[in-house]
């Protein structure tokens, strides 16, 4: 005889359900399609290596914060792509002013001596 937890919104949270891989299924494409629409997210699947100790290491942090470990990379992720693109706009912000600045530094004035001869 098997041992039935009752399916209440506790049991979930705690982890008491829903843990077990023995009882994991795949869900179909159009059921991924389907989540994915209603969520508004758009996902590619990938495959990466990784050293398998940094797996281990999100893998106890997702865990010690209570979530997933592949949707905390990907917000770990997101969150560096943001702030990567807020660098590399700053840095071309900054080449910016300096091309701008060395060109005025280099018009002539109108009536400039220098090119009227």
């Amino acid at each position: 005889m098997t041992h039935k937890i009752k399916g209440t919104a506790e049991n979930w949270e705690s982890g008491e359900l829903g843990l077990d891989t023995k009882h994991a299924q795949r869900v179909s494409e159009e059921e991924a399609a389907a989540v994915e629409k209603a969520t508004g997210l758009n996902m590619q699947l990938i495959s990466i290596r990784m050293p398998a100790d940094l797996l281990r290491v999100l893998k106890e942090i997702a865990k010690y914060r209570g979530i997933g470990y592949q949707p905390m990379i990907r917000d770990l992720l997101d969150r560096w792509a943001v702030g990567e693109i807020k660098t590399i706009l700053n840095e071309r912000l900054e080449d910016a002013k300096k091309r701008e600045s060395e060109q005025q530094a280099s018009t002539p004035l109108v009536g400039d001596l220098r090119h009227t001869a």
